[in-house]
């Protein structure tokens, strides 16, 4: 046998058969070899590891022998690469590094908010902390809350059920802390253990740079205004301020056109905080046209924000490579960056027929051993032309 007639396949259970397991078993299949010495070595890391080899195998359709080398590790494994070496007398030495299990599902999003401290307000006046987990696909999660990262049992968070939206599913936590106890410099931290692994955010108490955590934000016309209404507008939104002296808002167009915002609408909040917004109706033919708007805003914390259209960069990447002997699907997956506004429409594609309205696409290694055509098409108003900008791949190389 030559060097090409070796193959080494890892073999991995999925992660949501081991969630509760202190210890995780790991295969290596070596195959194609004619019958000389072969020898499989593991390297866990600091992990205690039982190894198995089998007897070898031998195929008389081809000729060839293969062999199975098993290894158990125990101990904090999840965030742990194994890899499986082979030494083999007329091949050149094959090493394998891959994670204990396969990761076989979409990983939340967690982000942590907090409201504002209130500048007249005393320590016992209320913060509000809360969690968005968003994006996963359903199944058991636990949340817990940490202070200055141990796990607090005097307080008393509420975590929502999960709401399905698609295919995925969403979720939040919230925790009620005193002023208080949040300028005292703790860090506090959400932490959600899911499918074996633990995903988390942090926040911490406000910054004396920025006391009251002044931001600005702006909203571009929703496609319904835009296309459907014919009366799109753009929205200056300017939270957490602790006064309405010395703001000035003023709006203005690249192109030094006019224009007629509609009147200041301001707000107070519970703790003291002022949110100002204002509303500038937009010609759709300016818009479509790529005008740009301004909104300006004076104050000391606040820079100037910009409402300039971009369109997306697309990239579409083909199946990772531990995936290309070993699994029985394959994911493809379509990267998409740089883009404004945020409204955008992605859809795959199999042979030109809507399959799925997501970034990422599993199909069956059937399908993607028949040369079918997988398309990642977008949609969004940046785009020239027809506003679809489509890239596709198949197993032979595409595009």
């Amino acid at each position: 046998a030559t060097s090409q007639d070796l193959s080494v396949f890892p073999l991995a259970s999925c992660c949501k058969d081991n969630i509760a397991s202190t210890s995780v078993t790991l295969g290596c299949l070596v195959t194609g070899y004619l019958p000389m010495s072969t020898t499989v070595t593991w390297d866990t890391g600091s992990l205690n590891k039982n190894v198995t080899t089998f007897p070898t195998t031998f195929h008389e359709t081809y000729g060839l022998h293969s062999i199975v080398s098993q290894v158990t590790a125990s101990g904090e494994w999840a965030k742990q690469r194994f890899t499986c070496s082979v030494a083999h007398a007329e091949s050149t030495a094959i090493n394998k590094t891959f994670s204990a299990c396969a990761l076989n599902f979409i990983p939340p999003t967690v982000k942590l908010f907090h409201s504002s401290c209130n500048p007249v307000g005393d320590t016992h006046t209320t913060i509000q902390l809360l969690c968005l987990i968003s994006g996963y696909v359903p199944g058991d999660m636990e949340v817990i809350w940490l202070v200055d990262g141990q796990k607090a049992t005097n307080i008393f968070p509420y975590t929502a059920p999960g709401t399905k939206e698609g295919n995925v599913t969403s979720t939040h936590s919230e925790l009620n802390i005193t002023q208080g106890e949040w300028v005292s410099q703790k860090t506090y931290t959400c932490q959600v253990t899911y499918q074996g692994f633990t995903f988390k955010d942090e926040a911490r108490k406000c910054s004396e740079s920025d006391p009251r955590g002044v931001s600005s934000y702006l909203s571009p016309p929703s496609p319904l205004d835009l296309y459907v209404h014919k009366a799109p507008k753009i929205t200056c939104l300017v939270v957490d301020l602790a006064t309405m002296e010395g703001m000035n808002l003023t709006w203005y167009r690249e192109s030094k056109e006019p224009v007629n915002p509609g009147p200041l609408n301001k707000k107070d909040h519970f703790n003291g905080t002022i949110t100002v917004t204002s509303t500038l109706p937009v010609n759709t033919n300016d818009w479509i046209e790529g005008e740009t708007y301004y909104c300006r805003v004076t104050h000391p914390h606040l820079p100037r924000t910009s409402c300039k259209r971009a369109p997306p960069d697309v990239y579409l990447f083909l199946p990772p490579e531990e995936e290309q002997g070993t699994k029985d699907r394959v994911t493809l997956t379509c990267l998409i960056q740089n883009f404004f506004p945020a409204d955008i429409s992605v859809q795959w594609l199999r042979n030109d027929s809507p399959i799925q309205t997501d970034h990422r696409l599993e199909v069956s290694r059937v399908d993607w051993e028949q040369k079918n055509k997988f398309t990642c098409q977008v949609v969004h108003e940046a785009l020239s032309g027809s506003r679809i900008l489509q890239k596709w791949v198949s197993k032979t190389p595409g595009k």
